[in-house]
């Protein structure tokens, strides 16, 4: 159990003030900068950012043809200011600058805005959730039916299936499909309106999201603002979740709320009003699992916070219902879903094309195997995370475990994109300032300028890739080993006030 102390009093040996001020705005400017041209590049409708949606959507596209080295350095652009612009806020931060909240997420409103009305960028992913959508207002199972089967039949939206997964049935969970099939049904035969109605959703949730960081993080102004930095106004995340529209941000409004429901076990009560909020909680995280099976990693963490700060009989009735509710939302998901969606999970095992780390060809073609060494991965980076992560807030005691699972799930992984991190950065916003900051946003910017313009990435930039996870993973694991994620030193408000750390 952790508890929270303040440091002893340090006198700086540099004055704050002048630093404070030059790192909040180099924030500012390379915040702006980079939502700007990420809105500006998905906005030209150029193919090497936008892939093609069809007419008659309400997306401002002006159809332009860049040229690749111009887009190609645009993204690295605005990759690196989007990185560099939250790593200087949370430096500034440190020293004192204390920006409005309610500000910053005026801020990440009016950014949500501008990218939902730019057509969806960097990936070919929102025209399969429009396909997968289109599959199940015609009658037809997603699970089952592919890309390929729906573009032969000659629907309009078939008829723009992208080739690289032409023959894959949905991966995604029924909670996802039932959120792409009603998009689906409200866009009708039009991809770029199914598309638009995807980033409507995903708007809404990244808007909840930053809502529900920011009551968690308390009235805390320092902790509001690290919470809005690394999530509301990050651009990273933002043009991934919101422009890029990645299915992913859908499990995470119903995870942060499986913790707030959770956290009534802090009021006053019986077993009776911890059995509630327990399976409250469960049916909550059993949403996002349903979104997408990967959060039973960040679902699991929440449970072994859940134990550690719960006591007697309240902890087995609040664990026991939460399996409960869990339980009953995946089985009747898939139930509704069919056979078909369990077995669908499998087969993008199958594929090397996207593996991001050094395996042997055959591992792809076993399932059992595949699942193994997945495994293996989790333990690995996950033990080392729980050894040596740098303690939470004593009052937010689930985060810590929670923010494991999550890294050990996507930093494990075999196959890593920029927008799995949206599992994790929500969480990481509600922990102490430490360097694991500056690892995983320059990872994020990393991954992001190595893998954009993302449509139709080339063979090189996977070639890149591959060499960049395994170094990074190496050095990270090494480095967190070896204690060195915690600062070295504190920092002091600009007032002269020790900021407050939590330690063992």
């Amino acid at each position: 159990m952790t508890q929270e102390a303040l440091v002893r009093p340090r006198a700086p040996a540099v004055p704050r003030a002048p630093w404070q001020r030059l790192l909040a705005a180099v924030a500012l400017t390379m915040t702006t900068v980079s939502i700007v041209v990420f809105a500006a590049l998905s906005a030209s409708g150029d193919r090497a950012i936008v892939a093609p949606i069809g007419p008659a959507g309400p997306f401002a596209d002006l159809h332009s043809t860049l040229a690749p080295q111009l887009v190609k350095a645009a993204c690295w652009l605005a990759a690196a200011t989007g990185g560099a612009g939250v790593a200087a806020g949370l430096a500034a931060a440190r020293r004192g600058w204390r920006p409005r909240p309610g500000l910053l997420l005026a801020a990440c409103t009016a950014a949500v805005a501008v990218f939902v009305l730019v057509p969806p960028a960097a990936s070919i992913d929102v025209q399969n959730y429009a396909e997968y959508g289109r599959i199940v207002v015609l009658g037809h199972n997603p699970w089952v039916m592919t890309p390929q089967q729906l573009h032969e039949l000659g629907d309009p939206v078939g008829l723009l299936r992208p080739t690289q997964w032409e023959n894959q049935p949905t991966v995604y969970g029924p909670a996802a499909t039932a959120v792409e099939a009603a998009a689906a049904w409200l866009g009708g035969a039009a991809m770029a309106w199914i598309a638009f109605w995807i980033k409507v959703v995903n708007g809404i949730a990244y808007i909840a999201v930053a809502a529900m960081i920011d009551r968690l993080a308390g009235p805390d102004p320092a902790r509001r603002v690290r919470a809005a930095l690394l999530w509301a106004v990050n651009p990273l995340m933002l043009f991934w979740m919101v422009a890029g529209a990645h299915t992913d941000l859908l499990a995470v409004p119903p995870l942060l709320l499986a913790l707030l429901a959770a956290r009534t076990l802090r009021g006053r009560g019986g077993d009776t009003r911890a059995a509630l909020a327990g399976l409250t909680s469960g049916v909550l995280a059993g949403i996002a699992i349903a979104v997408k099976v990967t959060f039973a990693g960040p679902v699991a963490g929440l449970a072994a916070g859940l134990w550690q700060a719960a006591t007697g009989g309240r902890r087995a009735a609040l664990l026991a219902s939460g399996v409960v509710g869990g339980t009953l939302v995946l089985a009747a998901g898939y139930a509704i879903a069919g056979q078909a969606a369990l077995t669908s999970l499998t087969r993008r095992m199958s594929s090397a094309n996207d593996s991001f780390l050094p395996l042997p060809a055959f591992v792809y073609h076993h399932a059992v195997l595949y699942a193994g060494v997945t495994l293996a991965a989790f333990l690995v980076v996950g033990g080392i995370l729980a050894w040596r992560m740098p303690p939470g807030y004593a009052s937010l005691p689930e985060i810590g475990p929670m923010l494991v699972c999550a890294l050990a799930v996507v930093l494990g992984d075999v196959v890593q994109y920029p927008w799995y991190d949206a599992m994790f950065f929500p969480l990481l916003a509600l922990l102490p300032a430490t360097r694991l900051d500056i690892w995983l946003l320059a990872r994020n910017a990393a991954l992001s300028g190595l893998l954009l313009p993302g449509v139709g990435i080339t063979a090189h930039q996977y070639r890149e890739v591959r060499i960049a996870v395994p170094v990074f993973m190496a050095c990270f694991l090494a480095a967190t080993a070896l204690g060195k994620l915690q600062f070295a030193e504190v920092h002091r408000r600009a007032d002269g006030e020790a900021l407050p750390l939590v330690r063992d």
